[in-house]
């Protein structure tokens, strides 16, 4: 398994909210704040579904979300056929093609996407 390029650091959260893998270097309390974060954004999500069609198949909650803050980095969030979710945050630039097919590939095999530095 390869690193993808741009990702500064990434989380996986189970079904139910909780922390079950981070990338180096994230403490355990900023990793609850993540799983919260991405349970409400979770939600969200699946909810806008409903609201723009059903765009997502094989199961998933919902297929993946992307926020860009003000300087261009970027919060990406997948759903995984077991219903977790993986999400990545990308540095200024990071290529999000290239970012979201490696998360979507990792998640339909239940693995946490790898960062570089």
């Amino acid at each position: 398994m390869t690193a993808t390029t741009g990702a500064v650091a990434a989380i996986h959260v189970s079904p139910e909210g909780l922390v079950m893998e981070t990338s180096p270097g994230i403490a355990r309390d900023d990793a609850d704040g993540w799983a919260a974060a991405m349970a409400a954004l979770g939600t969200v999500s699946a909810a806008s579904v409903g609201i723009v069609g059903d765009l997502t198949a094989g199961g998933y909650p919902w297929g993946h979300s992307i926020i860009e803050d003000r300087v261009g980095q970027t919060l990406v969030l997948v759903g995984a056929p077991d219903q977790s979710m993986i999400a990545v945050v990308g540095a200024k630039g990071a290529d999000l093609g290239e970012i979201v097919g490696r998360m979507i590939e990792l998640a339909d095999r239940g693995l946490l996407l790898p960062v570089t530095a």
